[in-house]
């Protein structure tokens, strides 16, 4: 079958010349960037991309093709003049990808076997496509694929698990009052997971902690905070405005820590996020958790982070890892926001189902 090659500026101009030469049908078989020293050779010295396509969508045309070649490594500064042709030419790859099979894929990508299969297992559980491809090229330019057992798995879930942002627990200082606050949508649970890190510094750590909630809109929330107070001995307060919110925090200016719960708003509401900026503006530094459930979609993390920009969000928590399927969100969300992880929640008993945060334990979840 024949196969040709097209090169000029941008993908999307080569693109329009295999669509004119070849029809609307044509496969992509392979998208690279030419070198310096490739543009000179060509006919025209202004091409910068190259892509190599076929009328016939064969298998055997797929196997022929040489692998997707990428030359953005992780951690990698990109030159500012190529970073528009940079994000064109993931967005192509992530594309044509999409339109192959998982065989063909693999092939593409010069995949293993037992790289195909792992490849759409973390694919199945969430991991972004575009992460996995880079991933696997990473994988293989260090290893050439040379693994034992399940091919890539111990490589590709070293290089996940070192990617993670963790470390971000609450640490207290002394003498001084630690302010920390949970902020996040309806429904994440923030309420009770504020109760369960009462319980980790009064109980366990024999800290000095008082519970502060800005949440007036249910008073059940109020009621089930103050429940827990009473079961602990922590004193709890209720702050309706930002004025009560400064007198007492300054009234409890000798705890080590003071933890503030939040209401619970949709993430439409993106006036909320600077109300709780006029509160915190009036105290010093709060550290801020975004708390969110490992249940929901990771559009809604995307969106609420979105809506909280007004604040720094220090720390992501994430929580009802008992409720959860998919865990991929988990990953792609930490690495593109390059937040740090707090803690996870797993179930509703306080305070036994939270821990700290481990980039060790998401990636086994990733992996079932």
């Amino acid at each position: 079958m024949p196969i040709k090659k097209f090169t000029a500026n941008s993908y999307a101009r080569a693109l329009n010349l295999v669509k004119k030469e070849l029809g609307e049908h044509a496969l992509i078989l392979n998208t690279r960037t030419l070198s310096p020293a490739e543009q000179m050779l060509t006919d025209n010295p202004q091409a910068r991309v190259e892509i190599t396509a076929a009328v016939d969508f064969s298998s055997d045309a797929i196997q022929n093709s040489a692998p997707l070649d990428t030359q953005e490594e992780f951690n990698q500064e990109t030159p500012i003049q190529d970073s528009a042709l940079k994000e064109e030419e993931g967005e192509l790859k992530s594309l044509i990808l999409s339109l192959l099979t998982l065989t063909e894929k693999g092939r593409s990508m010069d995949l293993k076997t037992g790289q195909m299969d792992l490849f759409q297992k973390l694919s199945d559980n969430g991991v972004n496509e575009k992460l996995l491809i880079k991933l696997f090229e990473r994988l293989n330019s260090d290893t050439q694929g040379e693994v034992h057992g399940a091919p890539g798995k111990p490589e590709v879930s070293q290089i996940m698990q070192r990617m993670l942002p963790v470390s971000g627990t609450i640490t207290l200082e002394p003498g001084a009052t630690k302010k920390v606050a949970l902020v996040g949508p309806t429904g994440m649970g923030k309420t009770t997971t504020i109760a369960k890190l009462a319980a980790l510094f009064a109980l366990k750590q024999k800290k000095k902690v008082a519970l502060v909630t800005l949440d007036t809109y249910r008073i059940a929330a109020v009621d089930q905070l103050k429940v827990y107070g009473n079961i602990m001995g922590l004193p709890v307060e209720v702050a309706d405005n930002p004025d009560d919110f400064q007198t007492i925090i300054a009234n409890h200016a000798d705890k080590d820590l003071v933890l503030i719960d939040t209401v619970g708003k949709s993430h439409t509401d993106l006036g909320y996020g600077q109300t709780l900026k006029s509160y915190f503006g009036r105290v010093g530094e709060v550290e801020t958790h975004l708390l969110l459930s490992v249940a929901a979609q990771e559009a809604l993390f995307t969106a609420t982070l979105k809506q909280f920009d007004v604040l720094k969000i220090d720390r992501l928590l994430f929580s009802k890892l008992d409720e959860g399927i998919h865990f991929g969100a988990l990953f792609n969300f930490s690495l593109r926001t390059r937040i740090p992880m707090s803690y996870f929640t797993t179930g509703q008993r306080v305070p036994q189902d939270i821990e700290s945060a481990d980039a060790n334990k998401v990636i086994r979840l990733i992996f079932n």
